[in-house]
């Protein structure tokens, strides 16, 4: 997470606050109302009918893989420095190792 904000990124990690171990649907209601971009490994957020990405500046889901920790973030800061925000606002992308699939 570091990476992310020192590249001037505002990050809210999950897993290092107080709101550690909190339901799907209070994640996603906390991104809706921050207005923000919700980064995650969790499969859950895929499905559009509890999670639309609509509602939110996008959700980029890492796809599982062979990957480590800085490695997913160099993937996610890569997407990032490509594409502009109004490319993925509001839907979902997947990220692959080597593919993004933006719907």
């Amino acid at each position: 997470m570091s990476a992310l904000r020192e590249a001037g990124h505002e990050v809210v990690a999950i897993a290092e606050s107080s709101t550690a171990g909190i339901t799907d649907e209070q994640v996603f209601q906390m991104v809706r109302q921050r207005d923000a971009l919700l980064i995650t490994r969790d499969y859950h957020f895929t499905n559009a009918i509890r999670f639309p990405a609509i509602a939110t500046k996008g959700i980029l889901y890492i796809r599982r893989g062979n990957l480590t920790a800085a490695e997913e973030i160099t993937l996610i800061h890569g997407f990032l420095s490509r594409h502009a925000a109004d490319t993925f606002s509001g839907k979902l992308v997947t990220i692959y190792k080597d593919a993004v699939k933006i719907r």
